[in-house]
């Protein structure tokens, strides 16, 4: 059996802002390979798009970045690439990919000046531990990229077969899709299917960046859905509708609830243990508290997330 190809994985996307999801892709597209045993994903490359490409409410290019580099800062493997962000214009998909191989192919070859070879290094200080062997780029996408092959003028045919035939997909899909279906309508996807990967994620997961959005312009809570960093930044800069109000009640602490003495119990430092004549129980040693006969109204704010909770709760003791 042949050895495995050591493999680096390459995200697209807008990745505004990046979520749990966009980060799991990576870990569920690893694992898949592993247990296939054809590949060794030895890295993963997150390229936001750039500003050009004019998607509607697109952050800034180096927001967007700072959020993906925030995001894997608990990653070991999965890095951040800024070259496609720092062009001039809008990089095509393809082109992302040829940059990216020939970056891999220089730095592992070392067929770079020195002063050259820094400075692609200071570009992506992982290619230092790539070693001396062969690497191969694969192109990691949702299945709605894959459908998006079919729709009329959006990509073109030649761009299609150097990213499929060239490189290769590694294709995340969900359960109850029919990537198979979409592929066997497509000659040209029919052709090189040899080099699609079709990954089907088992733990369902629809958290999308639109979504995401949507709830942070409304104020609502977006925490679990973004790792706490990337919240924290857009808080900090204000980015997708998030009002200073808003950031300020998301940055406070919950505070303990305060209830009644009556509430507590004593702890046995409270309570005097020394045996006393004609007395049942211990006696605390201080007085104990007043005794309820009235029904108490109370009130409890609950802050979460930045969204006060107001329930009004009667107690009778």
């Amino acid at each position: 059996m042949a050895a495995p190809k050591k493999t680096i994985l390459l995200a697209c996307g807008s990745f505004n802002p990046p979520t749990h999801m966009h980060l799991r892709i990576f870990e569920i597209a690893r694992d898949y390979l592993h247990r296939m045993g054809k590949h060794h994903v030895i890295a993963g490359l997150m390229s936001p798009v750039h500003d050009a490409y004019g998607k509607k409410d697109l952050a800034p290019a180096s927001d967007r970045c700072e959020m993906v580099r925030r995001a894997l800062q608990t990653s070991d493997w999965v890095h951040l690439s800024d070259w496609e962000c720092g062009r001039t214009a809008w990089t095509p998909t393809r082109q992302v990919l040829q940059h990216h191989q020939e970056l891999v192919d220089s730095m592992v070859n070392g067929n770079l000046d020195s002063a050259a070879k820094r400075q692609r290094t200071e570009e992506l200080g992982w290619t230092r531990d790539l070693g001396t062997e062969q690497l191969h780029l694969k192109l990691l996408c949702g299945g709605d990229l894959l459908e998006s092959f079919g729709k009329p003028g959006l990509w073109k045919e030649e761009d299609i077969e150097a990213i499929v035939g060239s490189f290769g997909l590694v294709v995340i899909t969900r359960e109850g899709s029919n990537p198979l279906k979409f592929i066997y309508e497509s000659d040209v996807l029919t052709r090189l299917q040899r080099n699609i990967d079709l990954v089907t994620e088992w733990i369902a997961n629809e958290v999308s960046s639109s979504r995401i959005r949507r709830a942070l312009s409304r104020g609502e809570s977006v925490k679990y859905l973004l790792p706490e960093p990337v919240i924290g930044f857009i808080q900090q800069r204000g980015l997708f509708g998030v009002t200073s109000e808003y950031a300020k009640r998301l940055s406070l602490l919950v505070q303990p609830m305060q209830l009644p003495p009556s509430f507590l119990t004593p702890s046995p430092s409270d309570v005097d243990m020394t045996y006393c004549e004609g007395a049942p129980s211990p006696r605390p040693l201080t007085a104990p508290p007043r005794r309820l006969t009235e029904r108490d109204r109370v009130r409890i704010e609950v802050l979460l997330d930045g969204v006060v909770v107001i329930s009004d709760r009667e107690t009778c003791l």
